[in-house]
């Protein structure tokens, strides 16, 4: 037989495969369920992360600090020891920032900035580039406005999914290189966002977590006063029987309308990311943050005033002419503050930003009050945790199991284990919080909180397009 007919055309040849590898923020995790949406549409089939029999590895990198461009170059190495004969798609904010680094490493094929990997034809293009070429570099400006695009939801969970409403930044922050390589600051326009907040929950999921790079100036750049406040309670009129949690919000940017609801609509999960960067005015001020630590504290007991928050904090320490006194500042501010989850990180100068020009802190000493500041991150954490000891707390259930049972997420975004099954794993549980042991809380169910409403009961597809 000859070769040529031993591949007839009625007989399908395998679909090639395609592996994603993400690093860095929840937008690029929302970024790669995109990526891997149109690929698969155009005839890839997925392998899982780590295998090896992949003609085609997609990273999608980050450049929020040195380290994370550190990991992105690393990655690659590796991935192209393990196989050297696939493709490597680099793209994300790392890309965007410096195409030429990206496509000198070995195994590299294709440096696809944001925009670019968002024309199905480019990243079509790049997934068919022959190694033995040039490496294919399509990267245009990262400040140049472009159109918002969002294609599919993010898993968060069994019954979660993020829904990315913003992308961009116009803060432009002494330290940050987010609205360099992300762009201008663009909204997906209500009704849009209402269409795919409703499309996720008739495909079964009960949560929806609403991202940006830049949240709270949601609806701006459309011109719509409070859009957010105004969306959050849309899609809680969707149904009945789900809920809306907010990711990383400027404390600044936050909508008195939207804080207000803080505790006093129930579905509304009493959590939120605000990010303080530092305790000390004259550090803030340098970064060009828009606040003082007053204006942070006063927000703070606005949204504590009706009960336990969770409240995630990301601090930065090292910032140049951080002496020591604005050091304790901070450390004697976050001590007092009712922060519920600290995310420390050391300086690190970006390419282009004010501070760059600036020099910083000491590697060692920032070290120093890092490990100082994580534990009492550590520490605040711990007592939130056992805090809520007693409590009934309203949860959906996660993948995976514990120890004993099944997890969940409760709406103050800490972990719970359950004893036992809760019967039907639809919609939103009350649990009563038993223990707390290590990273997650011990809960008994006690009943369903929510009825199912209009949203459909089944569970959540694997495939969602929206």
């Amino acid at each position: 037989m000859t070769e040529a007919a031993a591949a007839s055309p009625e007989e399908p040849s395998e679909a090639p495969r395609v592996s994603f590898w993400t690093l860095g923020c929840r937008l690029n995790q929302h970024d790669t369920a995109a990526l891997r949406a149109r690929l698969l549409r155009s005839g890839f089939a997925e392998s899982r992360e780590g295998s090896r029999d992949a003609a085609l590895l997609v990273v999608n990198t980050c450049t929020v600090t040195a380290r994370a461009d550190q990991e992105a170059r690393q990655l690659i190495r590796r991935l192209h020891r393990s196989a050297p004969g696939s493709r490597i798609i680099v793209t994300g904010c790392y890309a965007q920032r410096a195409p030429e680094e990206l496509r000198s490493l070995p195994g590299v094929t294709a440096v696809l900035g944001a925009a670019e990997r968002d024309d199905p034809a480019t990243l079509l293009r790049a997934a068919g580039t022959d190694p033995a070429q040039s490496p294919l570099l399509a990267v245009g400006p990262g400040r140049a406005a472009r159109a918002f695009t969002t294609e599919a939801p993010l898993h968060a969970g069994r019954s979660r999914a993020l829904l990315k409403i913003q992308d961009g930044c116009d803060s432009f922050c002494a330290y940050c290189v987010v609205p360099y390589v992300r762009g201008r600051s663009r909204s997906l326009p209500p009704e849009e966002a209402l269409e795919r907040a409703r499309r996720l929950l008739d495909a079964g999921f009960w949560e929806i977590v609403l991202t940006g790079a830049d949240l709270g100036g949601y609806g701006r750049d459309l011109g719509r006063h409070g859009a957010l406040p105004a969306l959050v309670e849309e899609i809680l009129g969707l149904a009945s029987g789900h809920r809306v949690r907010l990711s990383s919000i400027e404390p600044h940017k936050l909508d008195p309308a939207l804080a207000a609801m803080i505790g006093a609509e129930p579905r509304l999960c009493r959590h939120l990311h605000l990010p303080l960067q530092s305790g000390s005015n004259r550090v803030l001020r340098a970064m060009r943050r828009g606040y003082t630590r007053e204006d942070y504290t006063s927000l703070l007991e606005r949204i504590t005033g009706r009960g336990p928050v969770g409240i995630g904090a990301d601090v930065i320490v090292g910032f140049p002419g951080e002496g020591e006194a604005e050091f304790e500042e901070t450390r004697r501010f976050l001590e007092e503050a009712p922060v519920t989850f600290l995310h420390v990180f050391r300086y690190s100068s970006r390419p282009g930003t004010a501070a760059s020009r600036l020099p910083g802190v000491p590697e060692p000493r920032a070290r120093e009050r890092s490990e100082i500041l994580r534990a009492l991150g550590e520490a605040k954490t711990r007592a939130f945790r056992r805090s809520l000891v007693g409590a009934n707390l309203p949860v959906v259930l996660e993948r995976g199991r514990g120890l004993t049972g099944p997890f969940a997420m409760s709406d103050l975004y800490v972990p719970v284990e359950l004893d036992h099954e809760p019967g039907p794993r639809r919609g939103i549980l009350d649990v009563t919080i038993t223990g707390e042991d290590g990273a997650r809380l011990a809960a008994s169910p006690v009943s369903r909180s929510a009825v199912l409403g209009t949203v459909s009961e089944r569970a959540p597809s694997d495939r969602l397009t929206l």
